[in-house]
C-alpha cells in the first residue's frame, strides 16, 4: 500500500508524465554490475500494478574501483510496470595471486619477502626455479570473511644470483608467477664521462662516472675501491690512499665518482679504471682553448761601461781583461697567446738564455716546475697554487699553432717549434716500428678527413743509451749506465714477461717522474719511491720476471738529428672500436753511422670485442766506415676474439730477424719466432676451462748478459755463440672457485729441442707435467698461494723440475 501511496504522489507531481528518474531506474534494478562493467538493462513495460522492488546489495556499486555509470535514456513506461532485477555480482580475478616482490625487481641480497593471495579453501605450494620453499618460513596468515581471501607472508625466502622464477600453484592446479633479478658479485665495470668535450684550459673539470655490475649487468651494490688512471690531466680531489699508484677512489652502492681536471695539450684523452681483476675504459676529448688574446714581454736597452751591469750574471762582471768601455746592449722577452680564428697561437722568446733554462743554470729538455728553483726565494702565489709551463723549448724560440678538427677521438691540427714528445709515433697497433722518445725541434699534424699525416724533426740530438735494470725488491736508488743525462729526455717503464721465456712483455707500466721516481741527472741514478719486486704471479699463477728499463740522451759531444713522418688513415674513432691502417718511416743520423725504419701496422675490430693486429717494420743500421749495413724483418699478428659471454680466445705470430733492432720501444728478442693461442670457456658461473698452445724458435746470436763490473759500467753489444733451438708447450686446464678461494689443476706438455746442445741427452728433451695451484685471499691486500708441479714422464725438463712452493702476496 505504501508503494502505491508513493507511485501515485509522484503521478501527480509529474502531471501525469512519465518519470525518467534515473535513480528511481538504478534502484529498480534497471543497470547491474557485471564483472565490473555497468550495462543498461531495456526495461520491460510496466504493469498497472506499483512496482515491487526487491532487496538490493549496493556494496558492489558504491565500491570506490566500480567505475561510473553512464546515463542511459530511459523509454516511457506505464506507471504499474514491473522491472526486471537480476541481483549485482562481483567477480574476485584470479584464484592464486603473488603481490610482493613487484616483477623483475632487483634486489641487493639473496633473499626476499614473498606475499601471496589465494581463495580460502585451497593450499599453496611455493617453489623458486621448481626448488619448493619450506612452509616453516610462513611468518603471518591473513583471512578476509568479505572477500574470501587469504593473504599469506613468507619471510626470508633465499634466492640465487641472477634470475629466479618464483611460482605459487594452488591445489586446484591455478598458478602464479614472477620473475625476480639478485644482483651477483661484480664482474666488470662500466665507466663514462658527463661530458664528451672539454677546454684543455688547466681548470675545467669534467666528471667522471662509474658503477660495478655483475654479469648480468645488474647493478652489484657493494662498496670497494677503484683506481683510475689518466693518460692526461689529473684528477681533482681527495685520493684514498696517495702510496698506491693512481687515483684511489671510493665505490659506495655500487657507484663512484671523480673530477678530472683538463691539462694543457689539446688531445684525446684516455681514462681507465681498475679494481682486482676488473678493467673500463673510456674517452674524453680535450680540445683547443680558444681564449682571448694576451701578451707580455719585457724589453732592456743600456749604454754603458762594459762589466758593470748588476742584472747579468756575476761570471760577467768586471771582466779580467779590465775592457769598460761604452757598449750598447739590448735584450728582450716576451710571450703571447691568444686566437686566430678557428687556430689558438701561442709563443715566446727569450733573446737572453735558451726557455728551459732556469734559475739554477739546468738545460733541459720538457721544463718543469722543479729546475725553477729561484722561485722557492720569491714566491709570488700561495701554497694551493699551480704552475704551468706553456713554452718549454730548449732553445731561445717557441711557437705554435693548433686547432681541434671537432672530431671525438682525433688529434687536433699543430705545427710547432720546441720541445714535444712522439705519441703519434708509438699508437698501440705498433710494437717493433714504434718510437718513444723525447725531443726538440719541429713537429705537424694535419687532418685530411679520416687521415692523419704526421712529421717531426729533432735536432741537437746527443747520445741515445737504453738500460735493462733488474730491481732487487727494494725503493731506493738505481745507477744507469751513463752520467751528465740530458734532463726531460729520460723514459722509464717496468717490463714483465714470463720466467725463463724472455721475448714477449706480458705488462708494461709507465713510471712519472714526481710521483714514481726521482732522478739525478749528472750522477745517473734514478731513486723509485716505492719497492719494486723482482718477481710477480700472474692471475694464472705463471711466474713473471720485472726489469726497470730506461731510455735516456746523455752528453757524448755529438750533434745528431732525427726525422721521420707518418700516415694514419682512421676507419673508426669510436672509443673502444677504434681501427685505422699505418705507415711511417724514421731516419737517424748518428755521426758516421745511420739508422732507418720503415713500418706499416693495423688495428681491426672483427666484433663485438675482437679486434686483429697486424705490423710489418725493417729496420737498417748503416755503421760507416765501408762496413756493411745490417738489416733485419720483424713481424707480428695478434687476434684477440670473443665469441660469446662465456668464451674468448687469442691467437698471435711474431717473428723478428736477428738483424732488426729498435731501442726505442717494448723489449723483444731479435731472432726469435713464437706463435700459438690459447680458448677459455665458462662453464657456470665458478668454473672455467681452458686450453693453449705455444711454439717458440730462437735463431742467430744471444744477447750478452753482462757480469763483471767493467761491461756493466760501459754497456757493448757483441754477442756470444748461436742460438738454435725451438720449444713447443701445450697446456689443457680448469680452473674452480671455491669460496673465495680458486683451485686450478692444469696438464704440461713440453718438448724442448736443441740442435746445439753440448749434452746429447739434452738436445731433445720431452716432459708430461701436472700441475696444481691455490690461491686463497686473505684480506683486501693479502692472497695465499700454493702451487706444485709434478713431472709425470722419465724424462725431466731441467727448467721446470718437480718443486713446490707457498707463498703470501
Amino acid at each position: 500500500m505504501k508503494y502505491q501511496l508513493l507511485f501515485k504522489i509522484l503521478q501527480v507531481l509529474c502531471l501525469g508524465t512519465t518519470i525518467h528518474s534515473l535513480g528511481l531506474v538504478a534502484l529498480a534494478g534497471g543497470a547491474s554490475l557485471t564483472e565490473n562493467r555497468a550495462v543498461a538493462q531495456t526495461p520491460t513495460p510496466v504493469s498497472a500494478q506499483p512496482p515491487v522492488l526487491p532487496p538490493v546489495n549496493l556494496a558492489p556499486v558504491l565500491a570506490p574501483t566500480a567505475p561510473t555509470v553512464p546515463e542511459q535514456p530511459i523509454p516511457l513506461v506505464a506507471p504499474n510496470s514491473a522491472p526486471v532485477a537480476p541481483a549485482v555480482t562481483a567477480k574476485t580475478g584470479s584464484a592464486v595471486k603473488i603481490l610482493a616482490p613487484t616483477p623483475n625487481i632487483l634486489l641487493d641480497i639473496p633473499a626476499t619477502l614473498v606475499v601471496v593471495q589465494y581463495q580460502v579453501g585451497t593450499t599453496i605450494e611455493l617453489k623458486v626455479d621448481n626448488r619448493i620453499v619450506d612452509k616453516n618460513l610462513i611468518g603471518r596468515t591473513e583471512t578476509n570473511s568479505t572477500t574470501n581471501l587469504i593473504t599469506q607472508t613468507w619471510y626470508g625466502v633465499s634466492l640465487a644470483t641472477g634470475k629466479n622464477i618464483l611460482t605459487a600453484t594452488s591445489s586446484q592446479g591455478e598458478v602464479a608467477t614472477t620473475t625476480i633479478q639478485v644482483a651477483g658479485a661484480a664482474t666488470k665495470i662500466q665507466l663514462s664521462t658527463a661530458e664528451t668535450r672539454v677546454p684543455a684550459d688547466g681548470r675545467t673539470l669534467a666528471t667522471v662516472e662509474g658503477q660495478m655490475v655483475d654479469e648480468n649487468n645488474n647493478l652489484s651494490k657493494q662498496d670497494s675501491v677503484v683506481t683510475l688512471s689518466t693518460t692526461a690531466g689529473e684528477f681533482a680531489g681527495v685520493d684514498l690512499d696517495k702510496d698506491q699508484p693512481g687515483f684511489q677512489v671510493k665505490v659506495v652502492k655500487g657507484k663512484f665518482t671523480a673530477q678530472l681536471r683538463t691539462g694543457l695539450e689539446a688531445q684525446a684523452v684516455r681514462i681507465r679504471a681498475s679494481s682486482s681483476t676488473m678493467e673500463a675504459f673510456t674517452q674524453i676529448q680535450f680540445e683547443t682553448n680558444l681564449r682571448r688574446s694576451i701578451a707580455t714581454g719585457v724589453f732592456d736597452v743600456r749604454l754603458g761601461a762594459r762589466g758593470t751591469d748588476y742584472y747579468r750574471p756575476f761570471s760577467e762582471f768586471l771582466p779580467v781583461d779590465r775592457n769598460n768601455t761604452s757598449q750598447l746592449q739590448a735584450r728582450g722577452q716576451v710571450f703571447a697567446t691568444g686566437r686566430i680564428g678557428d687556430w689558438s697561437a701561442t709563443g715566446a722568446f727569450n733573446s737572453d738564455r735558451a726557455l728551459n733554462k732556469g734559475c739554477n743554470g739546468a738545460d733541459r729538455l720538457s721544463r718543469d716546475t722543479y729546475s725553477q728553483n729561484c722561485e722557492d726565494q720569491y714566491p709570488l702565489y700561495g701554497d694551493t697554487s699551480k704552475v704551468d709551463v706553456l713554452t718549454p723549448s730548449r732553445d731561445s724560440v717557441y711557437a705554435k699553432l693548433e686547432r681541434s678538427t671537432g672530431v671525438a677521438g682525433s688529434i687536433p691540427d699543430m705545427i710547432m717549434w720546441g720541445d714535444y714528445a712522439t705519441n703519434e709515433f708509438a699508437t698501440r697497433s705498433q710494437q717493433f716500428s714504434a718510437l718513444n722518445r723525447n725531443l726538440h725541434g719541429f713537429k705537424l699534424n694535419y687532418n685530411v678527413g679520416n687521415l692523419l699525416v704526421s712529421g717531426f724533426y729533432g735536432d741537437n740530438v746527443q747520445g741515445f743509451q737504453r738500460d735493462n735494470i733488474a730491481p732487487d725488491g727494494t725503493s731506493g736508488t738505481y745507477f744507469l749506465s751513463q752520467r751528465l743525462l740530458l734532463g726531460g729526455s729520460e723514459n722509464l717503464t717496468v717490463e714483465l714477461e714470463e720466467l725463463n721465456r724472455p721475448g714477449t712483455v706480458i705488462k708494461q707500466e709507465i713510471l712519472s717522474r714526481g710521483i714514481d721516481y726521482d732522478i739525478d741527472y749528472d750522477r745517473g741514478s734514478v731513486v723509485l719511491r716505492q719497492p719494486l719486486l723482482r718477481t710477480s704471479i700472474n692471475s694464472d699463477g705463471t711466474i713473471l720476471v720485472r726489469r726497470l728499463v730506461a731510455t735516456y740522451q746523455y752528453a757524448n759531444g755529438t750533434n745528431n738529428s732525427i726525422y721521420g713522418s707518418r700516415a694514419q688513415y682512421n676507419l673508426d674513432r669510436t672509443a673502444g672500436r677504434e681501427s685505422w691502417l699505418g705507415a711511417s718511416w724514421i731516419n737517424e743520423n748518428l755521426g758516421v753511422r745511420n739508422f732507418s725504419m720503415v713500418g706499416a701496422d693495423a688495428l681491426i675490430p672483427i666484433g663485438n670485442g675482437s679486434n686483429i693486429t697486424a705490423e710489418f717494420a725493417r729496420s737498417t743500421n748503416n755503421p760507416g766506415l765501408g762496413i756493411a749495413s745490417v738489416n733485419g724483418n720483424a713481424v707480428r699478428v695478434e687476434g684477440q676474439y670473443k665469441f660469446n659471454d662465456a668464451t674468448t680466445g687469442r691467437s698471435y705470430f711474431r717473428s723478428t730477424e736477428a738483424g732488426f733492432s729498435n731501442n726505442s720501444t717494448t723489449s723483444f728478442v731479435p731472432g726469435q719466432t713464437r706463435y700459438g693461442g690459447d680458448l677459455s670457456t665458462k662453464l657456470g658461473d665458478r668454473t672455467t676451462i681452458r686450453a693453449q698452445f705455444d711454439r717458440e724458435e730462437n735463431r742467430g746470436k744471444p744477447p750478452l748478459v753482462n757480469t763483471n763490473l767493467v761491461n756493466l759500467l760501459t754497456p757493448v753489444d757483441p754477442a756470444t755463440g748461436m742460438v738454435d733451438n725451438d720449444l713447443r708447450t701445450i697446456t689443457v686446464g680448469v680452473q674452480q672457485r671455491v669460496g673465495v678461494s680458486t683451485v686450478d689443476l692444469d696438464y704440461v706438455n713440453r718438448s724442448r729441442q736443441d740442435r746445439l746442445a753440448l749434452d746429447p741427452t739434452q738436445s731433445n728433451v720431452s716432459s708430461d707435467q701436472i700441475r696444481s695451484r691455490l690461491s686463497w685471499p686473505l684480506t683486501n691486500n693479502l692472497t695465499f698461494r700454493a702451487q706444485n708441479e709434478i713431472n709425470l714422464s722419465n724424462q725431466q725438463d731441467q727448467v721446470y723440475p718437480n718443486r713446490s712452493g707457498v707463498g703470501i702476496d
